[in-house]
């Protein structure tokens, strides 16, 4: 249905294969933060009408690799908590995108994702059970995502929260991002924004990224419940990071 377009320099290919693949280890390992680092580093020197509805190709491929490998895993009655919240609060994430200054939401987002990322690093832990926690995590994730397309981070914060396995909270992820990306593929489709650009995009995208979510998922095997939830806190912190960074620049500029 799409001819082959693309007209993009060399080196911006080549730096935009280079992130894709670097993330794509880094999701393949702990089963997020793709979609964030790709965006935030390829709007830097491509349009974000043609960065954002390409990665969310490209993540809805991902998890189709990543599926049937984690099935088993999922924390199914978790996935519909999180999955209630985030469809019924979604459209509330947008109206505030469109009354609100995305930069200053997403500077509030972040902050608080990063403070929370800090204590937990320190060592912070849950106490008492909290059954209600993921459908609440689920509503804010849905106003994140919405307000400023970092949705993932609110879930991911909770499951390092309440210390599930490092591999109930890697296939759950996968399985959320599934939903919520198809979501947000079928928007972008309304608005118009599957260009033949973008596909081509995709294509290209594809092979270095399914490459780097095989050397991300054999490193997870190998080192497992070891270092995951730290190497899980400080990604969290760095996407974080890289969102008030990207906040400031808007507010500044």
């Amino acid at each position: 249905m799409f001819g082959m377009q693309l007209d993009l320099p060399l080196w911006q290919l080549v730096t935009a294969i280079s992130i894709i693949f670097g993330a794509a280890i880094l999701r393949g390992y702990s089963g997020f933060g793709f979609s964030s680092l790709t965006v935030t580093s390829l709007a830097l020197f491509m349009p974000p009408k043609m960065v954002v509805p390409t990665i969310f190709m490209l993540e809805i491929a991902a998890s189709i690799h990543l599926l049937p490998g984690v099935l088993r895993q999922i924390n199914r009655k978790l996935l519909g908590q999180l999955l209630i919240g985030t469809l019924i609060c979604t459209p509330i994430g947008v109206w505030l995108l469109a009354h609100l200054p995305e930069a200053q939401t997403r500077l509030l987002i972040c902050s608080m994702v990063l403070i929370c990322a800090i204590l937990l690093l320190l060592g912070f832990e849950q106490k008492n059970d909290m059954p209600r926690l993921p459908l609440a995590t689920g509503f804010a994730s849905g106003l994140a995502n919405g307000a400023a397309a970092i949705g993932g981070l609110p879930v991911v914060l909770m499951m390092l929260y309440t210390q599930m396995s490092p591999i109930a909270t890697r296939a759950t992820l996968v399985a959320f991002f599934a939903f919520t990306d198809i979501y947000a593929l079928i928007w972008t489709g309304h608005q118009s924004l599957l260009t033949g650009e973008v596909v081509s995009l995709g294509l290209v995208f594809l092979i270095p990224m399914v490459i780097g979510l095989s050397i991300g998922s054999f490193l997870f095997k190998r080192a497992g419940n070891r270092s995951f939830r730290n190497l899980a806190l400080v990604l969290l912190i760095t996407v974080s990071v890289i969102g008030l960074a990207r906040s400031g620049y808007q507010l500044l500029g």
